[in-house]
């Protein structure tokens, strides 16, 4: 019960350089490491795109077979039916997580400085006044010469469960979600 009540601490860390990605994702619970897994880059998504391909070409060959319009259309029926039940777990959900750090330096070009200064202005009229309101510490650089994307990204959230366990058991109590559930599932 109290894997509930304690927030769990989830923490991504990525570094891009050239073609380069390497990261690592942990979970955290009362300061105790329980998960903690290292993200590579290129070789293994290699492997994880072709594995993907062949994964896709089968899901669309069942589909072909299963797609029914009367199906579609009842799956969608009762999703309307559930959605007031769906949309208070999903703010649920929304309220659970607490944002304790987004840090994001980024280097920035494109194959025109015009382009680059174009798309760097996008980006700092989102972040700088998100800086103000949240924990967010953006830096954006723009390099005119050359066309390049690299940068570091830190990401820590706090998770508490209690109340989507609690939300997600209201929902399933309810007839729409439970045939919503039961149709998607054939």
């Amino acid at each position: 019960m109290s894997f509930l009540l304690i927030p769990l601490k989830l923490s991504l860390d990525l570094k891009k350089r050239g073609s380069e990605i390497e990261g690592k994702f942990s979970l955290i619970w009362l300061g105790i490491r329980i998960f903690s897994k290292d993200l590579r880059g290129e070789e293994d998504e290699d492997k994880e795109k072709e594995k993907r391909k062949k994964e896709k070409k089968e899901k669309e060959k069942d589909k072909k077979d299963k797609f029914d319009l009367n199906r579609i259309l009842k799956i969608l029926n009762l999703f309307l039916e559930s959605l007031p039940y769906i949309y208070r777990l999903m703010i649920t959900i929304y309220r659970s997580f607490t944002l304790e750090k987004l840090s994001l330096n980024v280097t920035m070009g494109l194959e025109s400085p015009a382009d680059t200064a174009l798309f760097t202005g996008y980006i700092w009229s989102v972040t700088y006044p998100l800086n103000a309101l949240t924990r967010i510490d953006a830096v954006i650089t723009p390099d005119f010469n050359r066309t390049i994307l690299d940068g570091d990204l830190e990401v820590e959230v706090k998770l508490k469960l209690g109340g989507i366990v609690v939300e997600a058991i209201k929902a399933f109590t309810k007839k729409p979600v439970r045939k919503l559930i039961n149709e998607m599932r054939s």
